[in-house]
Order: C-alpha cells, then structure tokens, then sequence
C-alpha cells in the first residue's frame, strides 16, 4: 500500500525516487521471504512434535475407550473415530480420532493467536 502511494506520486523524471522505491520493493521482498522461511521452520517442528506426541500416547491408549460421543459419525469418519477399538458400539472414540480433532483445534488457536499479534 505504502509503495503504491508513492508510486503515484513519482514523476516520470526522478530517478532518486524510483531508486528509493526500488529499494523499498526490495527490502519488502526479502522480509517476506524471512518470514516465510520462519513460517516454514516453525511449521516444520511443530509437525515433527505432533508426530512424536501422536506415537507416545497412541502407545498409551492404544485399544482405550477415550470418551463417547453423543452422536453416530457418518460412516466414512467411523474407521477413524473407532480405530483400535474393540465392539460395535461407534459411540467409542478412540485417541487418534481425539487427537485429531485437538490438533486441528489446537493449530487454529495457534494461527489466530499469530494473526492477533501480526
């Protein structure tokens, strides 16, 4: 916005300015670049911590009722929402559908909290 402002202002003639503006474009460019790089690293990490979290507990309460449902999911969700549960009941919901669903969650907070700060 700020760079469009200015360009509209420039005469064809000035030189020093389209130079400033050059310059302005190109520090721009390159913190976006260093934001999207610290984007991605932190990205990176949080999946690598997921993962190591989904396999601990998924060890943990392996074959454990986690908690009930109040409804039926819709039968594609179901071999998710009772994996490693024994019985019939789909009303059980197993850790890794529990964990999915609190990861989801959690990265939207996170990304909402991000977008607060920014």
């Amino acid at each position: 916005m700020f760079l469009d402002k200015i360009k509209s202002n420039v005469d064809q003639n000035s030189r020093k300015k389209k130079k400033k503006i050059d310059i302005e474009e190109e520090k721009l460019t390159q913190i976006n670049n260093q934001l999207n790089w610290t984007k991605m690293k932190s990205m990176f990490l949080i999946g690598i911590v997921f993962t190591i979290l989904l396999r601990i507990f998924g060890n943990k309460f392996s074959g454990k009722i986690i908690a009930k449902l109040t409804f039926i999911p819709f039968s594609f969700i179901q071999g998710v929402s009772h994996r490693g549960l024994e019985g019939n009941d789909m009303t059980d919901c197993s850790f890794f559908f529990f964990y999915i669903m609190c990861t989801m969650f959690l990265k939207q907070v996170c990304f909402n909290c991000y977008q607060r700060k920014v």
